[in-house]
């Protein structure tokens, strides 16, 4: 990609151009050429300037695996907005939450099946792909439909579980994330003749960065079923061929499992990456015996600077529990709770340092200033809240969190979230949730006022999926500590027994 290329949605201009004839994204009914998806942008530019949209504004968009995703991402960008996504599962509270604190010009959803776009005037229909297809306007550049944007201007702002119990909103600069996916795509071992097979959500950061990663270096972007990351995953990475499965641990543990059934089925797969959390050692050396070909690249990342490390290829082989050195251009340090530095081999916070350290929280300069330091320099480093160290060789390894905050089916999940939403269900008067451990599913404690009833099938209203906690205990009396705190040491006890 140019040096000069300065904005997001430049990297489809540049893909169109470098690559006309390169198939940009796929899925099981249609395929678009890179020329053709920014002909799809610029269509969707147009439209959300019809809706009123305008540049500065914030578009929040249920991100589901389609095209028409992909285009009102790059429309938005195109147009000088910045864009929300949201997951397809999110509930109407939460939906609503996000779109009144990003203050969103418009929201764009899902009603029976059918794409639509709400403001303050009302509800109109989403135009589909196919429309966006035929009045397309191939040859015009994004960077063209907006020439006031610039570099600071905000990309994307991007939620994720708060310590208090309300997402927090990312802010995502364009300047951040055209660093971020030049240094990511630096490190990994992505080619133009790949085939990515993306079966994480787009709302997820993890997916979302495979479409910037795809246009970076001209791979194709298989927009797969989110269904298809189960039981037929095996099945479907070799229908599409797929050379690349970005990957979160049950991903890894279900296609281990079926590997050792149908071993030497998949042939096209080459390489895999790993975040979300630490992938178990055993499935990864699994996955080897069963494909020898198969190579890995674990990494170590948040939403908040998107990527710290990534490990070379197969580095994990020497170097057992690392997730790799930090991105070319980047700094990882490691203090203690003073935040002075401390040497290689010993444990302490990991502070990330350079240009993919995002701008901080949208509407909480408190948390901000909590986890985004300024010190000894005009640029700001980022407290990810995880402990680890590095050794002699800058190779990072981390030890895990010590707040709330936990990886769960690869997604980030707050304990205070989970909390807040079953004290809310009526009949509930307590609630602690234990995170998972090892193999263990997380646990929530409730104490109930009457009756009881199945609270996980009643937070379903209120949480996606993937933060349902895997098992629900009931309580008469919950233990405390001498300050009257519920004793969380020994729920985990007892969660764990």
């Amino acid at each position: 990609m140019p040096s000069n290329c300065e904005f997001v949605h430049e990297l489809l201009d540049h893909a169109a151009a470098t690559w006309p004839d390169g198939v940009a994204i796929e899925n099981r009914n249609a395929s678009v050429t890179y020329p053709e998806l920014r002909g799809i942008a610029n269509f969707y530019a147009r439209w959300l300037g019809e809706q009123g949209v305008r540049p500065g504004d914030r578009v929040v968009v249920e991100a589901a695996s389609t095209v028409e995703t992909v285009g009102i991402i790059f429309g938005s960008l195109a147009f000088g907005a910045a864009f929300c996504p949201i997951h397809p599962t999110t509930p109407a509270k939460q939906r609503r939450f996000i779109s009144e604190h990003s203050e969103a010009a418009l929201s764009i959803h899902r009603e029976d099946g059918e794409l639509v776009a709400q403001n303050a005037s009302g509800t109109v229909r989403v135009p589909g792909v196919d429309e966006s297809l035929a009045g397309a306007a191939n040859e015009t550049r994004l960077a063209e439909l907006c020439p006031d944007v610039i570099p600071e201007d905000i990309a994307c702002l991007i939620y994720t579980s708060g310590s208090t119990g309300l997402p927090k909103g990312v802010t995502c600069l364009h300047r951040q994330v055209v660093f971020a996916v030049k240094a990511i795509a630096n490190s990994l071992d992505y080619r133009e003749d790949d085939k990515i097979f993306l079966g994480l959500p787009l709302s997820f950061d993890y997916g979302l960065y495979q479409i910037f990663l795809g246009i970076q270096t001209g791979a194709t972007l298989h927009l797969a079923d989110p269904r298809s990351a189960g039981l037929s995953l095996l099945k479907e990475l070799a229908t599409t061929q797929a050379t690349i499965l970005p990957a979160v641990p049950p991903m890894l543990e279900t296609l281990a499992v079926l590997a050792r059934k149908q071993a030497g089925s998949l042939q096209s797969l080459r390489l895999i990456t790993n975040t979300g959390a630490a992938a178990a050692r055993a499935t990864v050396q699994d996955l080897r015996s069963s494909f020898p070909n198969l190579r890995f690249q674990l990494m170590y990342g948040l939403t908040e600077c998107k990527r710290a490390t990534i490990c070379p290829p197969d580095a994990d082989l020497e170097r057992p529990g690392t997730c790799g050195l930090p991105l070319r251009g980047t700094k990882i340090a490691i203090v203690d709770d003073e935040g002075r530095p401390l040497p290689a081999g010993e444990v302490g916070e990991i502070v990330i340092r350079g240009p993919h350290v995002m701008a901080g929280y949208w509407k909480d300069d408190e948390e901000t200033a909590n986890r985004y330091v300024l010190r000894h320099s005009t640029m700001r480093e980022l407290r990810s809240g995880d402990y680890g160290w590095v050794d002699a060789d800058g190779f990072l390894y981390c030890q895990g969190r010590r707040d709330d905050i936990f990886k769960q089916r690869g997604f980030r999940v707050s304990c205070s979230e989970i909390e807040a939403a079953a004290c809310g269900l009526k009949g509930v008067n307590h609630a602690v949730l234990v995170p998972p451990a090892e193999k263990k599913p997380s646990v929530l404690f409730v104490g109930f006022d009457g009756d009881e009833f199945d609270v996980i099938s009643r937070l379903r209203d209120e949480l996606e999926e993937y933060k349902l906690p895997g098992k629900c205990i009931s309580l008469p009396e919950f233990p405390t500590t001498p300050n009257g705190k519920f004793d969380r040491k020994a729920l985990k006890a007892l969660a764990h027994q």
